[in-house]
């Protein structure tokens, strides 16, 4: 399994510049907010069933991006609306759209829990699937699963951010190729699950917030 010192070694010799080994911390973490907001791999899918127990919900803290949210109950999906739309607040009923709205999830239309809360009362519950962002690559014996699975992102975007840094722009347009190719063939799973003419079967892991 890699670990993030087997990362530093290899970035080292593709800048075959062993003293900046101290500036590799930051190049790696640039890497990581990158790949948060690019990559959508199947390793980084997580699952939730979440209660709807308040209008504003905080996300998870590593929350990349929400793949979808369905009625625990009905297996409905709940429509995704922006910040300018979308169900009247304090209508009531079941949640039927929500927004991301900062660090928080709305639900939409806001619930509505009885005060005091009546006995055999339960609130709406939804099943949330989202990406979880790499979990941050700090001591040398640390790895993640983005790191297991597609190291070539890892790789070569801690790779264009030191040749950055080295004003090496022939290099970093390389690293920079290789980066985003690495990110595209690993968000394309769905898609090649799709057409592989098998059955999909996944098993999403668990996980609360």
């Amino acid at each position: 399994m890699p670990t993030r010192a087997q990362l530093v070694a290899e970035v080292m010799g593709w800048l075959d510049r062993r003293d900046l080994e101290p500036y590799v911390s930051g190049w790696i973490a640039s890497a990581e907010t990158e790949m948060a907001e690019l990559l959508r791999a199947r390793c980084m899918v997580v699952a939730a069933v979440q209660t709807v127990d308040a209008p504003l919900i905080s996300l998870p803290a590593d929350f990349a991006s929400m793949e979808s949210i369905r009625d625990a109950s009905s297996g409905e999906m709940l429509k995704l609306e922006d910040h300018y739309s979308g169900p009247l607040q304090g209508a009531g009923g079941a949640a039927s759209a929500y927004r991301i709205v900062g660090e928080c999830i709305e639900f939409l239309p806001w619930p509505t829990i009885p005060d005091p809360i009546q006995l055999g009362w339960r609130p709406q519950t939804v099943r949330m699937v989202w990406y979880r962002a790499p979990h941050p690559l700090v001591d040398p014996q640390d790895t993640n699963a983005v790191l297991e699975k597609h190291y070539a992102c890892y790789l070569f975007g801690t790779v264009k951010y030191g040749s950055l840094f080295e004003l090496d722009d022939d290099r970093a347009a390389q690293a920079s190729r290789e980066f985003i190719g690495a990110i595209t063939a690993a968000n394309m799973w769905k898609e090649t699950a799709q057409y592989s003419g098998a059955p999909l079967r996944s098993v999403l892991p668990a996980t609360v917030f």
